[in-house]
């Protein structure tokens, strides 16, 4: 199999940290090992990235070689084929230009359950903590099973959205919305898009259960998003957001599932009152529930920033 990484690093092992009885020709290697992090890489960089594929079980990094190094754990040889292939050449930070190249180890990582790698107990996932990785996760990676999006009704059947281009306010921090225990019930009738344009989204966020929505408008008409939106399964809230001549807007739903088949059904959805064409759908860096500090930093291209303070909608 061919490699992108120097042939010597397929002798890596992941280390030991705890025993696990011997499961010698039962057991299949399902652990993947993964270079090109930055120095400074953190280990909750490596498990928030992981943590959306399907069958990510544990992660932990080692830093005693010349470079950071991560190995990650799946449910089975398939998963973790399928992980190594979509982490392969993502550009894990662009300030750095890192690189990642992952291949499949020798053996397993071994972990207890509720303990990651070395003798650390697993932390909750940090979603305070802002994923630097600027690379594609859609292009290369169709989530299988049950991450499978359902068809929007009136999506034509000729029209596949293709991905497109970043969007730098999905990097800001999503204002927090009020928790609802139960989908919010509306009265705003459904509202079909006008139409779907080919929209660029060739660097989104991985997969959440809250969406962000670019490329509006100032003219953009609120009651128009939540028709078009409210409709969707598992639709829960909306958040509209207006600063000078950009709007800007964050859907919740119920769950990931129901999240990533609006993504990939109303990407490049016109919406009549807007003057810019189509949505621009992507996942938030700041999933719902969490509450971060607006970072001016990260402002790209004179854009605006995007108040934390909550506001109704």
């Amino acid at each position: 199999m061919a490699t992108a990484g120097p042939p010597h690093y397929a002798s890596w092992v992941p280390p030991t940290g705890h025993s696990a009885p011997s499961t010698a020709g039962v057991d299949e290697v399902r652990t993947i090992f993964v270079l090109g992090f930055p120095p400074d890489v953190k280990e909750r960089e490596l498990q928030n990235l992981l943590r959306w594929w399907p069958g990510y079980e544990a992660s932990q990094m080692n830093f005693k070689g010349d470079q950071p190094m991560g190995f990650a754990l799946f449910t089975s040889a398939a998963a973790a084929m399928a992980a190594k292939d979509a982490l392969q050449n993502l550009v894990f930070d662009l300030e750095t230009s890192s690189t990642l190249r992952a291949e499949m180890a020798k053996k397993n990582l071994y972990v207890k359950r509720g303990v990651t790698g070395m003798g650390t107990e697993t932390p909750p996932f940090d979603q305070s903590k802002r994923l630097r990785t600027a690379g594609d996760y859609t292009s290369q990676y169709a989530p299988p099973g049950g991450f499978a999006p359902a068809p929007a009704s009136w999506v034509p059947q000729s029209y596949i959205p293709p991905a497109g281009s970043f969007d730098p306010y999905a990097g800001y921090c999503m204002p927090p919305l009020q928790p609802v225990a139960q989908p919010l019930v509306t009265s705003v009738a459904p509202v079909a898009p006008a139409g779907y344009v080919p929209m660029q989204n060739t660097k989104d966020n991985p997969p959440c259960n809250t969406l962000f929505v670019g490329n509006l408008g100032e003219s953009t008409n609120e009651a128009e998003l939540r028709g078009i939106f409210s409709g969707q399964p598992g639709f829960r809230q909306m958040k509209v957001l207006r600063q000078g001549r950009s709007t800007v807007c964050f859907i919740e739903f119920a769950d990931v599932n129901s999240a990533i088949a609006v993504h990939n059904n109303l990407q490049g959805a016109i919406v009549m009152s807007s003057d810019r064409g189509g949505m621009r759908l992507q996942y938030s860096k700041n999933p719902f529930g969490r509450k971060k500090e607006f970072m001016n930093n990260h402002q790209e291209n004179g854009a605006p920033g995007v108040p934390t303070r909550d506001t109704n909608t």
